[in-house]
């Protein structure tokens, strides 16, 4: 104990203070303090006075020390003014190293719960500091978080990452600028108008370098506010635009699609149902697969019915109460666009699978039988699998048996999925398709529709270009890109040209806006953490790196 008090004696002799006594009762230690002040400076004339008005005592709560509550009794001084014309006739001494005015804390608690709440919020935090002995609610933490000063020091940043983040998704938005140099964030208010990113951007007037996604608003707000800033197109957003455009031209190719699809026979078993299975031998989730498959051709119907009366896609969809993307795909499929199955990942069964169909067509029906056969020749699975795969064989997804091999054709696939196997997407690096069978339906569409080898040409060498930042290069492939045959290549074209002094930096300068993408994450992860109920201000200071 004489340790603590030693410890809290320093403490208390950079304000004037000397410990007199302490008092332990039960959990709580009370140790009384007196003034050695015998003057202070008057806070309104800053002239010193010596002539004493009085002393009260103040009951500040210190941070526990060996689980005990610690309680200082500080006797603090009061003085007369000795100007007289001074508006002010007393005053007390300035404490406000150890607590600040009307507090009944010392700034060393209220720094621990600053930092608590900044890290947990209210409620979260105020459970932590019961636990660690700092008697306290989630009102006072998130009193002390508002109350604490900004910092003096604020940064003059030069490169910066601007993006937005959903208040409420659909209906109100956010704005966040980050400080790229020294990964943080610098700026956190609700809009995403040109008008008040605008604002915010001339209360930095160091900003050399933007980053920014290819959103229209924040090109403008830059432009007005800070003409000679250098804006900087995000390079995963400009790899985003390259995919969307190429997946309206896939949705637009169905029938080639499904016909590139019909000509590639695949190493595996066919799980679509037969035609000669009856309604009533199906399971139960095949039947609800029908009935959804019903409506949502149903759906097809009606929407490509308006079409044909001269309907708009938006007005369509405000008809229908569906999105307004659901009836562009619809619409430019050519045909009712099926659901792509699920892909089944490989197992170590698949090489057995001729074996297995094999013995089938044997006229075998034991399971049992047939893993023996393959454990033999090395198989080292289980031999729930082996019965697994011969029940689907022989009851491909009903009742009826199945005695010959099913044809083996791939399902049409995705438009994203074919897009995977067309360029590759997986860390800017040009893929080539891991499967032999994809890379037989490529090969087939790129010979069903020409323009499909096209656009695969020219988006592989975007993705090159992007890897190697060749600016020159850029230049000579985009003017190839205005020349392509599908409509959708061209308006991406188009949209580079209108945005071509970000997107060539973003070939130049090694600035992204993928550190700003990660601070949203975290914004997002702290939104939720208060269960959606912070305010824009307490969000920003939780956001913002503490004072």
């Amino acid at each position: 104990m004489s340790q603590v008090l030693g410890g809290i004696d320093r403490i208390l002799a950079r304000v004037g203070k000397r410990v007199v006594s302490s008092d332990a009762r039960g959990e709580t230690v009370t140790v009384e303090a007196c003034s050695t002040v015998r003057a202070a400076p008057c806070p309104a004339c800053h002239r010193w006075s010596n002539r004493r008005h009085g002393s009260y005592v103040r009951r500040l709560e210190e941070r526990p020390m060996l689980d005990q509550r610690v309680v200082l009794a500080v006797e603090v001084r009061r003085f007369k003014c000795a100007n007289a014309g001074c508006p002010r006739r007393t005053f007390a001494e300035n404490i406000h190293a150890l607590a600040g005015r009307h507090q009944r804390r010392t700034q060393s608690q209220a720094r621990a719960l600053h930092a608590l709440g900044h890290a947990l919020g209210g409620e979260a935090a105020a459970r932590l500091a019961n636990v660690l002995g700092l008697r306290t609610s989630a009102d006072t933490v998130l009193r002390e978080l508002r109350r604490a000063p900004e910092r003096k020091r604020k940064p003059r940043p030069r490169v910066v990452g601007i993006d937005d983040w959903a208040i409420a998704s659909g209906h109100q938005y956010g704005t966040i600028i980050v400080d790229l140099e020294r990964r943080e964030p610098i700026e956190v208010f609700a809009g995403r108008e040109g008008t008040a990113v605008a604002a915010r951007m001339r209360a930095h007037p160091s900003i050399e370098i933007v980053a920014r996604d290819r959103a229209g608003a924040y090109s403008e707000a830059v432009d007005i506010a800070l003409p000679a800033a250098t804006q900087v197109s995000d390079r995963w957003h400009l790899l985003c635009n390259l995919r969307d455009n190429v997946e309206r031209l896939l949705c637009r190719l169905g029938p080639q699609l499904r016909q590139a699809a019909q000509q590639v026979e695949v190493r595996g078993v066919n799980l679509g149902r037969q035609r000669e299975l009856s309604r009533n031998s199906l399971w139960s989730w095949q039947r609800l697969s029908d009935q959804r498959r019903a409506s949502r051709l149903e759906l097809y119907e009606r929407i490509m019915a308006l079409h044909a009366q001269g309907g708009t896609m938006k007005g369509i969809g405000q008809e229908l109460s569906i999105d307004h993307r659901t009836v562009r795909n619809f619409i430019t499929a050519g045909a009712f666009p099926e659901r792509a199955p699920r892909a089944r990942g490989p197992t170590p069964l698949d090489p057995y699978l001729s074996d297995i169909e094999e013995r089938i067509a044997q006229g075998c029906r034991f399971p049992e039988l047939i893993w023996r056969e393959l454990k033999q020749r090395g198989y080292t699975g289980s031999r729930a699998a082996v019965r697994n795969c011969v029940i689907r064989l022989l009851f491909p997804q009903g009742k009826k048996p199945l005695f010959q091999a099913p044809v083996r054709t791939m399902p049409c696939p995705s438009a994203r999925r074919v897009f995977v196997w067309l360029i590759g997407w997986r860390k800017l690096a040009v893929a080539e398709p891991r499967n032999a069978d994809h890379e037989r339906f490529v090969q087939a569409l790129c010979k069903i529709e020409p323009v499909v080898g096209e656009v695969r040409s020219l988006a592989r060498e975007f993705l090159g270009l992007m890897h190697r930042r060749s600016p020159r290069q850029f230049d000579r492939w985009l003017k190839r890109l205005s020349r392509c045959d599908a409509a959708e290549m061209r308006r991406f074209a188009q949209s580079l040209r209108a945005d071509l002094p970000a997107v060539r930096a973003a070939f130049k300068l090694p600035w992204s806006n993928g550190q700003t993408e990660g601070h949203v994450n975290r914004l997002k992860f702290l939104k939720r953490q208060m269960y959606g109920r912070a305010n824009i201000e307490l969000l920003r200071l939780r956001v913002l790196k503490p004072s």
